[in-house]
């Protein structure tokens, strides 16, 4: 409740007005329409499940691919791109494209060889045929990077807002995130592998630009506050 607090300035997902407040926590009525993020709707939502032993530990949360940095998303990109359902991208099961293109909005990447460069699309698509879809777009970014010098000029997930998001949904759906190696990747901590995690803070509009902050393991304080001092910072910091 408090992320979503946070993300949606000041609304609650279980209603705003103290008197529905609390029939909604026990009917399990609740909105994210606050919180246009698909990442942070899908954590969220795993956060308040009704039943208390089904929601994410912290350690399970900070996991999730909401916190994940660019780099580890276009990751994830590509490692969808090579599963056999996207490796077989010609003959695809027709339910397959149009399911994967309504979940990635109504088939809103289906334009994206406008986005590349004829020359990169001449090079990349020597009897490939890439088709104008998602599953082909998926297909695509995973043979990009076998082109290290084309793929590093690439920012992919400013090209393609929301496509990662879109396909983690997706392949959570159709379980594909509880095999191998996506499995490896969703439980894996970001400590693990960076040593460090990226936190991207969002600011207003018309405002500085998201800053990345790095946050690494504090040292261990010697001293407790004081039980004054952690009232004190309770208020301080109350909703």
């Amino acid at each position: 409740m408090l992320i979503y607090y946070i993300l949606s300035r000041g609304h609650h997902p279980f209603g705003d007005e103290s008197f529905e407040f609390e029939y909604n926590i026990v009917k399990g009525i609740y909105t994210l329409d606050h919180v246009p993020d698909v990442l942070a709707k899908d954590l969220i939502e795993l956060m308040i499940d009704a039943e208390p032993k089904n929601r994410p530990k912290v350690e399970e949360c900070l996991k999730h691919p909401f916190f994940w940095n660019p780099y580890r998303k276009v990751e994830y990109l590509k490692k969808i791109g090579n599963r056999k359902e996207v490796e077989r991208y010609k003959d695809a099961d027709q339910e397959l494209i149009s399911s994967l293109d309504k979940c990635a909005g109504d088939g809103a990447f289906k334009g994206w060889k406008a986005k590349f460069t004829r020359e990169l699309l001449e090079k990349m698509d020597k009897n490939k045929r890439y088709p104008d879809n998602t599953l082909g777009l998926l297909r695509f970014i995973r043979n990009l990077h076998h082109h290290p010098k084309e793929a590093a000029e690439m920012d992919l997930l400013m090209m393609f807002p929301n496509l990662m998001e879109y396909v983690y949904i997706f392949a959570k759906s159709k379980g594909w995130n509880n095999e191998t190696p996506l499995m490896e990747m969703c439980r894996t901590e970001l400590s693990q592998i960076y040593g460090i995690t990226t936190i991207v803070a969002s600011t207003p509009k018309n405002s500085e630009a998201d800053v990345p902050l790095s946050v690494q393991e504090s040292p261990r304080i010697s001293t407790l506050p004081t039980a004054n001092e952690h009232l004190a910072g309770l208020r301080r910091f109350s909703i």
